[in-house]
């Protein structure tokens, strides 16, 4: 170069500069051609790669990801590629807190996460408050489960006793509502606090507590190891108190708005197929079984019995996005564990619904929801046969005993009974929505006892026909009883008494 003209040196010294310079301003850019924050891509395509980064913990509800996926790692040859174009990386964290950790840092573009507890991660002082929970992937019918030794026959029969279970996780949600059920309070129980279903499952079997929240097969595990265990109540009746969903960084989201409506549309189809498609339900349990240790394909399928997975037509209704909806939304179980959670200093001041959940992409499928393969249609109310004469008698799951005033000789319920029906038992008539009501009308002893005992029944009557009317419940889920003064003079009270006028709603195993 020492035989160069000074020009041409100075010209080859900009090119090279230049060059440099170009490259660098490209290694910064994003695939679709924009810049990355400090120099960090953003991208759902990382590097030559391309792939989708995705945290997962062990549980069948993520059947339609490995089967949509092919596998845990990035597959060619997988539907998500083949249909869609897109790669995908399965990370299985069942450390919660390490799941976390690589959310937060940047090696996963997405992780789980269920809406009761979302709560817990969304108060002051949090980082994850920049977190948005944008699609439901499906909700628990049977995996989260209550398991009871011999001597506890009722939710009644959990006072006092030692109860495993992980706090602030879908196993805590479990227990919580099913106490309040019974008009149980949490102080009421004794707390064995464990890290995971896992380690309740363990502590039940080992004889160091009288209960335990675990999920499906660890439940058939408890009943299996200790005599005389049963299965109370899991999420099969409780269909309404969870969901589980992905939550990305919202810059994420509003960067990648294209690739994750693809994505999304990939997943509401793999949904569909593995609710339906008995192929695609073997293949993907062959799959989980292989990625998954400790399963066996029948033990996914099996559990994916479970697992109700999502429809674009849910998601709509869950986001709230479908203004004639009666159901339970996201916004509700969000706002009511919000509050219990708070109360019990697992977090604090957390954000409203709409600053931790984004619609967006829901709302981009619903311009053009036939693009969306299978069936997607929305869940349908649950109908039940008319009640039968035994379901009179037949032992409840759990009573919970709510004194409705009623003017005297009166069966109408004023604004004020309203409310309190709304308030201590509206929302869990939703939440169990697959349990039927018993609800039984009782005076006390004054008066004429048959007369006592019709007007115990229209009362009773009453309180259902509200709660067909406005939450629009199947009348055939309700079983209507008339006590009258039964039980105050089974206890021998004579007169007035108003603990007996007090209407009982019962949640039966049938």
């Amino acid at each position: 170069m020492s035989n160069l003209k000074p020009w041409v040196k100075i010209s080859i010294i900009v090119l090279v500069v230049g060059g440099l310079l170009l490259f660098f301003i490209n290694s910064n850019k994003k695939s679709d051609g924009t810049k990355s924050k400090d120099g960090i891509i953003t991208s759902i395509f990382k590097g030559e790669s391309d792939v989708i980064n995705v945290g997962v913990n062990t549980y069948a509800g993520f059947l339609q990801l490995v089967w949509l996926n092919s596998g845990l790692e990035p597959n060619e040859t997988s539907p998500l590629y083949k249909d869609y174009g897109l790669k995908m990386k399965i990370s299985i964290y069942d450390d919660f807190t390490a799941g976390r950790a690589a959310f937060k840092n940047g090696d996963l573009d997405m992780i789980y996460c269920t809406t009761d507890v979302l709560c817990t991660e969304m108060g002051n002082g949090s980082d994850m408050t920049d977190s948005r929970m944008f699609v439901m992937l499906d909700k628990s019918r049977g995996s989260d489960v209550i398991v009871v030794n011999k001597n506890i026959k009722t939710v009644a029969d959990l006072k006092g006793k030692k109860i495993a279970y992980a706090e602030g996780t879908v196993s805590q949600t479990l227990l919580l509502n099913v106490l309040e059920t019974n008009g149980i309070s949490g102080n009421e129980i004794e707390h064995i606090k464990v890290g995971s279903g896992i380690d309740a499952a363990e502590a039940y079997k080992s004889g160091n507590v009288d209960a335990c929240v675990t999920w499906s097969p660890l439940d058939l595990d408890c009943i299996d190891a200790v005599k005389g265990s049963r299965a109370i109540i899991s999420t099969k009746q409780a269909s309404e108190i969870s969901s589980d969903g992905l939550i990305a960084k919202s810059t994420y989201i509003t960067e990648n708005k294209e690739t994750l409506t693809k994505l999304v549309s990939a997943i509401l189809y793999a949904n569909s197929m593995v609710s339906t498609d008995e192929t695609a339900i073997k293949e993907g349990a062959n799959i989980f079984s292989k990625s998954f240790e400790g399963f066996k394909p029948q033990d996914v399928i099996d559990g994916s019995k479970n697992v109700r997975y999502s429809t674009l037509g849910d998601q709509i209704n869950y986001f709230g996005l479908n203004s004639s909806f009666s159901g339970v939304t996201a916004e509700q179980t969000y706002s009511k564990m919000s509050r219990v959670y708070e109360s019990l200093g697992l977090t604090k001041s957390p954000l409203p619904w709409r600053k931790v959940s984004d619609t967006s992409i829901i709302e981009a499928l619903m311009t053009d929801p036939k693009s969306v393969k299978g069936n997607q249609e929305p869940e349908g109310n649950v109908s039940f046969t008319s009640p039968t004469k035994e379901l009179e008698t037949v032992q409840s799951i759990s009573n919970k005993k709510v004194t409705i005033q009623f003017e005297n000789n009166s069966i109408v319920l004023d604004n004020n009974a309203r409310s309190l029906i709304d308030r201590e038992f509206g929302t869990l008539a939703k939440q169990f929505r697959d349990s039927r009501i018993r609800v039984e009308g009782n005076t006390d002893a004054v008066g004429d006892v048959n007369y006592n005992k019709k007007l115990s029944l229209h009362r009773a009557q009453a309180v259902v026909d509200y709660l067909v009317n406005e939450y629009g419940f199947d009348k055939n889920r309700f079983v209507v009883v008339g006590n009258g003064p039964k039980h105050a003079l089974e206890d021998g009270v004579k007169g007035s008494n108003a603990n007996y006028r007090v209407t009982d709603f019962q949640l039966l195993s049938e």
